[in-house]
């Protein structure tokens, strides 16, 4: 059996949003969907793209947020406090060979890679970038806490947003990376028990430390973003 030269963890989590509450006479429309993507590559390798897409039904504009059913708390709550539109976070190791691979699924460079998108009614920007950062340095076991002004950018010409979004004020983005960063099981752990059923079930089970950390690369992102409340589940 060919080794994995390339594996690739995605958790993609997304925000429903829309016009109106949820209700008592409307059911939660929170799901949950899981695929495996085997590609063949040269010299008998392959890769191997896991994803892990949830849609969570709540109005975080709103603060109508009152279930985690299996949207992971953690990040939920994270959230909700502190105004986030989006979040799109990256821990890489080794490097996508382009030439000899193709395009990989998502971008990401090695080491630790955190780009956020802030509601507008975020009034202190660079407060909740850093409060944002150093929890998720404990959430997923990573050295997130070291970003500060010297590392951080606005970009203003790229890192559109990729949800719903109704304009692209560039002072609600931040961007940071971190390329020091090492990728080792202590960052698999945390991000494979944000799945609703942790490791027990699923694809999951699939996900072996001794696998993912011997290949030539290996990516574990998570990204939140909103949509539209009133879109198919296939769309995220």
């Amino acid at each position: 059996m060919a080794a994995a030269a390339a594996a690739l963890l995605l958790l993609l989590l997304a925000a429903a949003a829309g016009p109106g509450r949820v209700g008592a006479g409307r059911a939660r429309r929170d799901a949950l969907r899981e695929e495996l993507l085997l590609s063949p590559l040269p010299a008998g390798d392959v890769a191997a793209t896991f994803q892990f897409r949830t849609r969570w039904d709540a109005d975080l504009p709103r603060g109508a947020v009152s279930h985690y059913r299996l949207f992971p708390k953690a990040l939920g709550r994270l959230v909700a406090a502190l105004g986030v539109q989006e979040l799109h976070l990256a821990l890489t190791q080794g490097f996508w060979r382009t030439r000899t691979w193709g395009q990989p699924p998502l971008q990401a460079p090695a080491g630790a890679e955190l780009w956020v998108w802030f509601q507008p009614t975020v009034t202190d920007v660079d407060k909740a970038w850093k409060e944002l950062s150093n929890i998720l340095s404990g959430i997923f076991c990573a050295s997130l806490n070291f970003i500060d002004s010297t590392n951080t950018v606005t970009p203003t010409a790229s890192f559109k947003p990729l949800g719903l979004a109704n304009g692209t004020d560039h002072h609600l983005l931040r961007y940071a990376v971190l390329p020091r960063e090492v990728v080792c099981t202590e960052n698999l752990t945390p991000w494979k028990k944000l799945l609703p059923c942790g490791s027990k079930a699923g694809l999951a089970v699939l996900l072996k430390a001794e696998r993912l950390f011997h290949s030539s690369y290996h990516s574990q992102a998570v990204h939140i973003r909103p949509i539209c409340r009133f879109s198919h589940f296939e769309w995220l």
